[in-house]
Order: C-alpha cells, then sequence, then structure tokens
C-alpha cells in the first residue's frame, strides 16, 4: 500500500481542504493554508502516487463530491500543463537559441542572498514565455481543461515574443536556422519591417484548427494583454505590444508577471505550474552531473528518478496515460482498424486527431440541410423543416447559456462548438433518413417525430464536446437540453451504423454512454422507463420475451443439442445475424401484448421439421405440465403456472423491447466475462446464475436506483453459495474490477434505503457497500426464489424453468466490417452440405403426398454407415479386449435402431 509517510502527506491535504483562509482579495478558500507543490515534496510523493492514493483515499472516507471535484480538476489542470510543457520545449528551441544550462543555474533563487539583475537572454526569456502564458491561462479556466485551447493560447503567447524579438533586431535570442526568418536576417544591411511575420500557421500544423488559433491570438490574447498593459504588470505599447524585451523594463516585466501568478495561486490554491521549469533545470544539470558520477535528488515531478530525456521524456509526471480509452466489452464490431501504429499517439497528437476527424467528417459543409436532405423532406407528407428549426433554435439558446455558465468569458466557444454541431446534426440526419429510405419507401412516421431530432441535435453536441476535450461530460448536453437518457441512447447505433469516418475513440465513446444509460441511468427513479413499463400494459420482460431470433442459447454446443425456442430458428436461418432494428422501430411506442415483427416469422423456402423440443400434457383434472424434451432423452417437467405464463406471453416489440434488448445482451456478455474469469464453464450453472439475475431485474425494487453489475455480482455469489462453490465475494469483486467499464463506486456506494418524507419526518437515504446490501436487502427479497436451485431440494429443482442464455457475440456471425471507402471484410462463411435428396414442404401450397414422403423418410430405419462386424465374424485371433468394445458398439446401435422406430 505504500510508504506511511505518502499516507501521511494525503492526510494533511484532506485536513487541510477544511481549513478556510482569507486571501489577498479578501475572499476566503478552503485548503490555501499549505502548498501542494512543498508537500508532496515533504512526502516524497510523485503526482502520479500523490493523484492515486488521494483518489483512493476519497472513495474510501466516502468525501463528499467538492473533494472528489477539487481533485478532478488539480488532475485535469496538471494534464493539460504537462503535455502542453512537453509541447513548448521543442518549439522553442526551433524559434530561439535553445537556453543554457548555466543560465538556468543562475536564475535559481537562492536563500539570504540579495537577488541579482534579470538579464534578457534566452533562458529568461524562456521562463517569461511560460510564465507569461500560465498567469493567462490561470484567469481563464478554460484554457486550463482544455489541451488544445491551451496549445493556442501558447502559441499566441510564442508569436507575442518573436514579435518583440524580430522588431528589437535581437539577434542572440532567436535562432537564425529558423525558416520564418527572412532570408537576408544575418545581412549586415537586412532593412527592418513594418512588422513581424506571423508564426501561428508554423506552430499549428492543424489546417482545420488554424483558423481557431489565429482567433485566440487576434482576439483573446490581445484583450488579456490589453489588461495587462492597463494596470502596469507588463509594460510594453499599447498599440503593437512591443518593447516588452527591452532591456530597461524587461526585469520589471519578469518580476510583475512572476508577482501576479504567485497571487493567483495565493488566491486559488493550484499547483504551481512553475515546477516544470524546475524540472527542466534539473534534467539539464542531471545531463551535466552524470558526466561525473554525480546524483541529484529526485523531486516530486519524477516518480522513479529516473533521467529523463528533454525531447523525449518519459511519463514521469505520471499523468499523460498514452494509450486510448478502455474499449467497452460489447460494441466491439462496431470499431474499425487502428489509425496509429503499435505505439500510441501522445496525448496531444490524439486530441489534434479527434479535431482534424471532426472536421474531415463535416468535409465544408454548410450549418443547414443540403439539396438531398430537402428532397427526403419533400418526399415525405408534411415538410419538418419549420419543425426542426424551431428544435435546432431552442435547443441552441440552451446550449449556449449553460455552456457560458460552465465556462465564463467563453461565448465565442460556446457559438463555435454549436455551430459545429448544427453542421454534424443535419449530416448524420440526412445519413440515416436515407438508411431509412432503403428500408421503407415512405418514412413520413419518422420525420414528423420531434422526440428523433432532439435526441439527434444533443448527441451530435456531444460529439463535439468529446471531440474538443470539454470537461463537461455525459450526460452534461441532455440535461442542459432536457432530454432523457431513455430517449437520447436510441440514436447512438443509428449513428454509428452510417460508418461516416467515426474513429474508434468516437465509437468506443459513444459505446460507453449507452452502457452508461443502461446499466444504471434508466434505473433511476425518475426515469421514463417506468411509465413505458405502465403503458405497455406487462411486467418488466425476460430476454426470451424480446430476443432476436438465433439470439437464445440453451446449451454451449452447437449441434442437435442446442435446444430452440419456438421463437429461435432452425440452424439454417440462425446462420445469419437479423438486421438491426430501423430508426422508425426505435422511436415507436411501445403496444400491450404486441407480437413478434415481421422478420421474425418463417421465411419463404425454410423448412418446418424441426426436433420437438416441447411437449404439452393435461391430465384428468385439467392441470397443464409442459415437458421439455433434452437430447438425452430426459425431459423437465413445469408446472402449469410457469409454463401458461412463459408460453403465452407474446414477444414485446416497440422501443421499449430494444431497450430491454439491448440491456439483457449487455448483462450477458459482462456475465460471461466474470464466469470465465471464474472458471465457469458449466452451461448449467451459468443458466441458473442468469435466471436469477432475471428475475432480480423483475423485481423492480432490487434495480431501482442501483446498478446493473451490483445484481450480477450478487447473483454469481448466491448460486455459488446455494451450489457449495468456495467463492468469495471478494474475489468476484477483483475479477469485476477487470471489466473495461469498473467503478469502485459500484460495490462501495450502494443504496440500502431510500430518502422518505413522510408525517413524522424524513428518513435520511442510506447507502453502504455491496456486501451490506447483499446481506441486508438481497437475501431478504431473492432467497425464496434462490434456494429453489439448491441440489438437495430436487422436487423443488424440477419446477424451476431455467431462462436461456445470451448468445454473445461469438455466438453469432460477425457483422461486415468496414476498412476504408468502400472496402469490407466480412467472415468467410463455411459452405452448407446438403444432402442429394431434399424435400421441400410449404404451407396451404404443397400436396398432402409431399407431407407423406417426407414423414416415411423420417421414420425410416435404414441406418447408413460401415457394417460392423457381428460376433460370429470375429476371428479367433482377435484380442479379448477388442471383442467386448464390439460388442458394446454393437449393442449401442441396436438401441439406436429401436429409437428410431419407436
Amino acid at each position: 500500500m505504500g510508504d506511511a509517510i505518502h499516507w501521511l502527506g494525503c492526510a494533511v491535504f484532506v485536513a487541510t481542504q477544511s481549513v478556510e483562509t482569507p486571501t489577498l482579495q479578501s475572499d476566503v478558500v478552503k485548503g490555501n493554508c499549505l502548498n501542494l507543490t512543498c508537500l508532496l515534496r515533504h512526502s516524497n510523493l510523485s503526482f502520479v502516487q500523490f493523484f492515486s492514493n488521494i483518489t483512493k483515499w476519497a472513495d474510501m472516507a466516502h468525501l463528499p463530491v467538492d473533494f472528489t471535484n477539487k481533485i478532478t480538476h488539480l488532475k485535469d489542470n496538471f494534464n493539460v500543463a504537462h503535455n502542453t510543457f512537453k509541447e513548448y520545449y521543442p518549439m522553442f528551441s526551433k524559434i530561439f537559441l535553445p537556453p543554457s544550462s548555466q543560465d538556468l543555474e543562475q536564475s535559481k533563487p537562492h536563500r539570504n542572498r540579495k537577488q541579482r539583475p534579470v538579464n534578457c537572454n534566452t533562458s529568461k526569456v524562456f521562463e517569461f514565455i511560460w510564465n507569461l502564458f500560465i498567469t493567462l491561462k490561470a484567469e481563464h479556466p478554460q484554457y486550463s481543461t482544455e489541451l488544445i485551447k491551451s496549445y493556442h493560447l501558447l502559441y499566441a503567447c510564442i508569436d507575442l515574443a518573436f514579435k518583440n524579438a524580430f522588431l528589437a533586431e535581437r539577434r542572440d535570442l532567436l535562432n537564425p536556422q529558423f525558416e520564418c526568418l527572412p532570408s537576408d536576417w544575418n545581412n549586415p544591411a537586412f532593412e527592418l519591417l513594418s512588422d513581424a511575420p506571423c508564426i501561428i500557421s508554423y506552430l499549428c500544423k492543424c489546417p482545420s484548427m488554424l483558423t481557431e488559433a489565429m482567433h485566440v491570438k487576434m482576439y483573446i490574447l490581445k484583450r488579456m494583454i490589453i489588461n495587462l498593459v492597463s494596470d502596469l504588470t507588463l509594460i510594453a505599447s499599447e498599440v503593437d505590444f512591443t518593447g516588452i524585451f527591452d532591456n530597461e523594463v524587461f526585469e520589471q516585466n519578469f518580476r510583475n508577471i512572476s508577482n501576479a501568478y504567485e497571487t493567483h495561486l495565493l488566491n486559488k490554491a493550484d499547483i504551481d505550474e512553475r515546477i516544470f521549469l524546475a524540472e527542466y533545470r534539473r534534467q539539464l544539470l542531471e545531463q551535466q552531473q552524470n558526466s561525473i558520477g554525480q546524483s541529484v535528488k529526485a523531486t516530486p515531478f519524477s516518480e522513479t528518478g529516473e533521467n529523463a530525456t528533454l525531447f523525449t521524456p518519459k511519463n514521469n509526471y505520471g499523468t499523460a496515460n498514452l494509450r486510448g480509452s478502455d474499449t467497452p466489452l460489447t460494441g466491439r464490431g462496431f470499431l474499425g482498424p487502428r489509425e496509429a501504429d503499435i505505439c500510441p499517439l501522445p496525448v496531444d497528437r490524439t486530441a489534434t486527431q479527434k479535431i482534424t476527424r471532426l472536421h474531415n467528417i463535416l468535409n465544408n459543409r454548410s450549418a443547414g440541410p443540403s439539396e438531398a436532405l430537402l428532397q427526403l423532406f419533400e418526399s415525405c407528407q408534411s415538410d419538418p423543416r419549420t419543425k426542426i428549426q424551431g428544435i435546432v433554435s431552442t435547443f441552441g439558446d440552451k446550449f449556449i447559456s449553460a455552456y457560458i455558465e460552465a465556462h465564463p468569458n467563453s461565448e465565442e466557444d460556446a457559438r463555435n462548438r454549436l455551430q459545429i454541431g448544427i453542421t454534424l446534426f443535419y449530416k448524420f440526419t440526412e445519413n440515416i433518413l436515407q438508411n431509412e429510405k432503403a428500408i421503407r419507401p415512405d418514412i413520413s412516421v419518422l420525420v414528423e417525430k420531434d422526440l428523433f431530432y432532439q435526441c439527434m441535435f444533443a448527441c451530435c453536441l456531444e460529439i463535439v464536446l468529446f471531440c474538443y476535450n470539454c470537461p463537461n461530460k455525459f450526460p452534461w448536453v441532455a440535461e442542459v437540453l432536457n432530454v432523457e437518457p431513455l430517449h437520447f441512447v436510441k440514436v447512438i447505433e443509428l449513428i454509428v451504423r452510417t460508418k461516416d469516418q467515426l474513429s474508434r475513440e468516437m465509437i468506443k465513446y459513444l459505446n460507453m454512454i449507452e452502457e452508461t444509460v443502461l446499466e444504471s441511468l434508466v434505473w433511476k427513479s425518475g426515469s421514463l422507463i417506468w411509465e413505458a413499463i405502465a403503458a405497455s400494459g406487462q411486467t418488466l420482460p425476460k430476454f426470451a420475451d424480446t430476443a432476436l431470433p438465433g439470439h437464445l442459447l440453451y446449451d454451449d454446443s452447437r449441434g442437435d443439442a442446442n435446444i430452440q425456442s419456438a421463437e429461435v430458428t432452425s440452424s439454417s436461418a440462425g446462420a445469419h445475424s437479423p438486421p438491426p432494428p430501423s430508426a422508425t422501430d426505435r422511436f415507436e411506442s411501445p403496444r400491450a401484448g404486441g407480437r413478434a415483427a415481421a422478420g421474425a416469422a418463417v421465411q419463404p423456402g425454410q423448412s418446418l421439421l424441426q426436433r420437438q423440443t416441447h411437449i404439452m400434457i393435461t391430465d384428468q383434472e385439467g392441470h397443464r405440465n409442459l415437458i421439455i424434451v433434452n437430447s438425452n432423452n430426459q425431459s423437465q417437467t413445469v408446472p402449469s403456472n410457469l409454463s401458461d405464463s412463459t408460453s403465452q406471453l407474446p414477444r414485446r416489440t416497440g422501443s421499449l423491447s430494444i431497450i430491454f434488448r439491448k440491456f439483457y445482451n449487455l448483462a450477458g456478455v459482462r456475465m460471461e466475462h466474470l464466469c470465465n474469469k471464474v472458471g465457469f464453464t458449466d452451461t448449467e450453472l451459468k443458466r441458473k446464475i442468469w435466471t436469477v439475475f432475471e428475475d432480480s431485474i423483475r423485481n423492480s425494487d432490487l434495480i431501482k436506483d442501483r446498478h446493473l453489475d451490483q445484481l450480477l455480482m450478487c447473483a454469481i455469489y448466491v448460486i455459488c453459495r446455494i451450489s457449495n462453490i468456495p467463492l468469495k465475494f471478494q474475489d468476484i469483486m477483483k475479477f469485476y474490477r477487470e471489466q473495461p467499464q469498473s467503478s469502485s463506486n459500484v460495490y462501495r456506494d450502494v443504496l440500502l434505503t431510500k430518502k422518505i418524507n413522510n408525517e413524522t419526518g424524513m428518513v435520511a437515504e442510506k447507502r453502504s457497500d455491496l456486501i451490506t446490501f447483499y446481506n441486508s436487502i438481497y437475501v431478504e427479497v431473492m432467497q425464496k426464489f434462490a434456494v429453489r436451485f439448491r441440489s438437495s431440494s430436487s422436487s423443488q429443482n424440477n419446477n424451476i424453468l431455467l431462462s436461456p442464455l445470451p448468445a454473445i457475440k461469438r455466438d453469432l456471425v460477425s457483422p461486415s466490417l468496414q476498412v476504408v471507402g468502400n472496402v469490407y471484410v466480412r467472415p468467410l462463411e463455411s459452405p452448407s452440405t446438403t444432402s442429394g435428396s431434399s424435400f421441400n414442404y410449404f404451407f396451404s401450397r404443397s400436396p398432402s403426398k409431399d407431407l407423406k414422403d417426407i414423414n416415411k423418410l423420417v421414420n425410416s430405419s435404414r441406418v447408413t454407415g460401415k457394417r460392423l462386424l457381428i460376433e460370429g465374424e470375429l476371428k479367433m485371433d482377435t484380442p479379448p479386449s477388442k471383442r467386448i468394445s464390439n460388442r458394446k458398439l454393437q449393442s449401442l446401435v441396436e438401441e439406436r435402431k429401436r429409437q428410431n422406430i419407436e
């Protein structure tokens, strides 16, 4: 768990957060009595260790949300600053002369010494630009949390410094090899231009972001510098901001900027981002001292004290996770090939790539409907353009006001994000409507639904904010636009299936949103799913009620033992995955007692001769029993009260059915992952777990305001207890943590009792860990049902009809995958071998003679195959062991013959 001094440092930090300290601006902040950088230095803690330990501390101690938000804010700021500084040094060395280690060592502050004068050399310019950048960034929070915006502000600061050095003809500062300098820069007869070259286009290599970078230079930075000049923090020309590097004023400018940043630290208690300069200085000195065998004391900046190079810094800062986000367990079939080499891209390139990919999708499209989309609208019964414009206008105003409230002084950014979102909205709407037009000629039902456009608009804004690394994560947009997660999730797969240049990271992010909605958000007390269930007139469905043909798994084998229900097609029909639901189906209202979709009906030419798996027997008293015939000639009897509910219940249709189908598929994939980790391979055991899980879901009091994974882990543990399997709850949680969506809050913060406000007073909400929930709530509700699975109570066990498992992705044919452009790959399908003599029978069309021929063939006792030697034909020199085996084999063949005749 680490050294005690590490945890002591975390304890001091937590304690200081409750201390209120007055600041220089007469404000009161929490935790301002201790410098975080000094605390980490004295605790021998790196930043990566600190953030890891303090996060664990907050989880175990159940610290308030304000504290966790503070940690997240510090981590985001440090991540952005760290990656920006990695970009800064190589950029500076190409434009200016590289700073020398001697100058950097002399610039270190010394105690009890008179301050040296600040000379305007490359080392001081290097520090000045960084100090100016972090001072301006600190006054505008959006530049501290968004990496791309941080880059743009840094580009503007470097451009300002280059302008001052160029117009002052400071050849001692500028790199003579810099390509943006005039060709005669080193010529003594060089004539100075009236204005310096703009180097923003040189610094910003991404064309799609050049406009935004220029906007930051021309408007944002200009406004910031005017404020610094007006309050005398910066001494420069008020017209073009030159003269900053003049020898008469540079020292004053350097100290004023440093003092302004220190004032900010005292007021806000943020991380001192000047430590990057200190670490840079340490690395330079370390390179020299290594040559003479000297060592340098490790700083909080390095995790292990390893040497790091300046040009290719290692991840010693411990914040930049260079790999992409974890791939969810579901939806992996939609992911295209990896877009980078085996080595992952740095964080800065990944962030730039997301914005570039977003602009490539837009492809200079205008923020309005195209001609193709207008033609689609005109083909409908009523033109929805007025309706769509009203939705875009209303939602746009809501988004801008909420964005400005969350990020002050960012109205221009909000309008820019909105403009991109509107363009993306019209593009994806056109793609989806074109796909829908190919499925059904009349798309008027979908076009007239306001909910479809509202969800599309919200999802497009979510994609834009993700590409720009906006700190407002899902479900912020949905809450701002008042779009229910139950409806929001309906358009995700529609957008992903358009295959319109969506990157892997975009698809994984949308898939993560879908899983988040299905696992927890739809089960909130205020979710619309409860109203939809009540409107359907039925209880919560099981998976078999919503499953598509071929998606039910009764046995792990793939032969005849795989028993299919009446809704599941035969092996020939199950070889292909059914088409996904259309957009109209996803927004269709649930129909009470709705039947299966037409796509699930018997297809023309499909054989209806299937193995009989269910026999209904009615006794003399009128009680009905459902006999399930197994491949091993055993039968399972189900009482009429169970069989009636399952056999007579129609398969659900509509949007609610699709939501439950996705939910159960998600749960099935996660259960299969956990079962593989704990070593469960028995299909019957998995079906027991699944049956208990389904029953807990249908008990709405258990799933309401709770999480899918909580009930899934409880179902696994209760079956282990009943089946006498030695598996601890801690082991289940350990394997759960290996899943990409895992979160410690799932098993550490579980609802026990809800907040109740009655006449006697308010009963506070109680929460605890998952084991406490299992012992106090889950067992009490599920005990009667789960105990029937105990192997000792055979009579009760026979009365339980185990639910079929969801056929996870490996059991289905993988979908086609778009590699690039019009190139698709799909798995090679094994050719189906058909018998030479085949019979077809079509109801209401074929004569009765065809059916008699089929019955005659089925009842035939002829057995094809090798003839076996009988006892008398065996040679005398045959070994006795072989004779015994031959007799057993002959007996088995004769028994099979009798079964076929019967």
